[in-house]
């Protein structure tokens, strides 16, 4: 009995459940070293972990074993999850990979930034030692300028999301409610009969989907009683011993939450409301989380390989933490959504539900939960929002699993590791300044400055613009040119050379607009193919110029 239970919470650890994950009094589970093991005497081939045909007894790894995801074995079991339980696949499709042009930028590694909280400088590449990175991605308007692996993983192995997964789930929801599938106002219990006596009956779905669902849910990994415990249980699939009663699935397990307080009025981030979501999509979509996320979202970004989700007994994806995919094809997903949903000039996720996710919750909400090092933050649609300047949101596992996405930078990091303490509050003091350090050096240097952001246009030739009109420039890859040119969308090319800029508009849609507006746009869209050359002033302003030196002033 003692060994089943430390088995699941084993599972209910190596699958994200936890954000800080103390361990528990009595078990092994979580067992570290006082000061363990660096990750270079960690990696996973010098402890020699399943190496052989057959392995040594002693360095054989079991999914059954108690402590199969104890440090220093989990950043072996990271990258292997679908040997040691049962799976489902997340399919490609069939169309061709898509291209991530490669640029490294060899300067990545002496980026220095200062941890929060003090102590000594570090690099970028100390900060990957520090933080057991097991692989790492960073686009920059779209191409790969960094890229580095370490511990389990290759370019072609798939790595444990964690966390990370609660944030693809949220993004499921965003879709089906842009498109009027699914009522984020709506109750739980009245989308799903089986759930209006439990906790989640009385919540809306915005509600579980920011986790202000007031649930008596008990993540205590000290505390046997924990309701953590029956969880794990629920979702493991192995054999159950037969004094051992309860929940045998996800969903008998969110039948049985109650309610603890007043749904909405405090952030509370528990893994249940994940899976609650994952059932709502399942019942607005007639597809699994699994199914959806391939349907319309990995089939389509050009993914190198099928992803995969964990399993319960009865094959329902775990929607909490269950994820597994490659770095490449999550920097191919944080593309999308940096892209605002576009992918290969395909809007493959509907521009508003990014816009949903991005925007952030309620902040007074969130601060209830006294993260100290994410002040200011607030959590929506199970994603994490930063609300700093750069607007920079992410999606976050335990051990440090990240999916960073900074607009202003026009950059997204990917990072897999197997960090020996499950909560980020243990890698953030060195992750979060790290993150920002690289975005503003890659700003600092950037050769391409006009790609990212689109520019949002303040004047045209000293004239201003006409209040709450909105003219826009978006300068994107491959000498694509996009916008708004006030009522109608506009699309063309361009082609620039240090500060020389040639603009050639190929045209508008044909919206009818009031005739003030509608002369706005006729003079922005003439004096757009007489732009010469730019430069982007002290203020971040970008002021476009003609030969005759008429301005267009935009910024970000």
């Amino acid at each position: 009995m003692k060994r089943y239970l430390a088995s699941t919470l084993a599972l209910s650890l190596s699958l994200g459940c936890s954000t800080s994950a103390p361990k528990p009094a009595s078990e092994p589970v979580a067992d570290l070293q006082e000061a363990p093991l660096s990750a270079g005497d960690s990696d996973p081939e010098t402890m020699g972990w399943m190496q052989g045909f057959p392995p040594s007894s002693e360095k054989v790894i079991r999914g059954t074993d108690s402590d199969y995801f104890a440090f220093p074995k989990l950043r072996w079991t990271v990258c292997h999850f679908r040997e040691l339980m049962p799976t489902v696949g997340v399919s490609r499709g069939s169309a061709q990979a898509s291209d991530l042009p490669v640029e490294l930028d060899a300067s990545i590694d002496d980026v220095t930034f200062s941890p929060l909280g003090g102590g000594e400088v570090m690099t970028w590449e100390d900060a990957l030692e520090a933080t057991y990175t097991d692989g790492i991605i960073v686009l920059h308007h779209g191409r790969v300028v960094y890229e580095r692996y370490d511990g389990c993983l290759t370019p072609e192995a798939l790595h444990g999301a964690m966390s990370v997964t609660k944030s693809l789930t949220g993004l499921l929801a965003e879709i089906l409610i842009a498109e009027g599938s699914l009522d984020e106002t709506a109750l739980v219990g009245d989308l799903i009969p089986e759930l209006k006596d439990s906790a989640f009956g009385g919540a809306t779905v915005r509600q579980v989907m920011d986790m202000t669902s007031a649930l008596a849910f008990s993540e205590d990994y000290a505390d046997p009683n924990a309701d953590v415990w029956t969880y794990a249980r629920a979702g493991s699939t192995m054999p159950v011993p037969e004094e051992v009663t309860g929940p045998r699935s996800y969903w008998e397990f969110l039948q049985k939450v109650e309610q603890d307080g007043v749904h909405g009025e405090a952030f509370g981030y528990k893994t249940v409301n994940s899976d609650a979501l994952g059932w709502l999509i399942a019942r607005a979509s007639g597809m699994s989380v699994a199914e959806m996320l391939s349907d319309r979202v990995w089939s389509r970004i050009g993914a190198e390989r099928e992803a995969y989700y964990t399993v319960d007994s009865i094959g329902t994806p775990f929607a909490g933490g269950g994820f597994n995919a490659t770095l490449r094809d999550m920097a191919r997903l944080g593309q999308v959504l940096l892209d605002e949903g576009r992918s290969g000039g395909e809007q493959i996720v509907p521009a508003a539900a990014v816009a949903s996710l991005r925007q952030g919750g309620d902040r007074e909400a969130f601060s209830a939960a006294n993260y100290d090092l994410l002040e200011g933050w607030s959590y929506r649609s199970m994603w994490w929002v930063s609300h700093d300047d750069h607007g920079a949101y992410a999606a976050r596992g335990v051990h440090g699993q990240t999916l960073w996405i900074d607009p202003r930078a026009d950059m997204v990091i990917v990072r897999f590791a197997s960090h020996p303490v499950a909560a980020n509050a243990a890698n953030d003091p060195i992750s979060l300044p790290a993150y920002r350090a690289l975005a503003e050096h890659l700003m600092a240097h950037d050769k391409t400055p006009l790609l990212g952001e689109e520019w949002i246009v303040e004047d045209i030739a000293g004239e201003g613009v006409i209040d709450n009109s909105r003219a826009t420039l978006h300068f994107l890859p491959e000498g694509r040119l996009a916008g708004r040119a006030t009522c109608n969308r506009m699309m063309g090319t361009y082609q620039s050379e240090e500060s020389q800029l040639t603009l050639s508009p190929a045209g508008t849609t044909m919206m009818a607009c009031p005739e003030a507006l509608m002369n706005q746009e006729r003079k922005l869209m003439a004096l757009l193919p007489k732009v010469e050359s730019y430069r982007i002033d002290e203020t971040g302003a970008l002021i476009l110029m003609t030969a005759d030196g008429t301005t267009i002033v935009a910024r970000r």
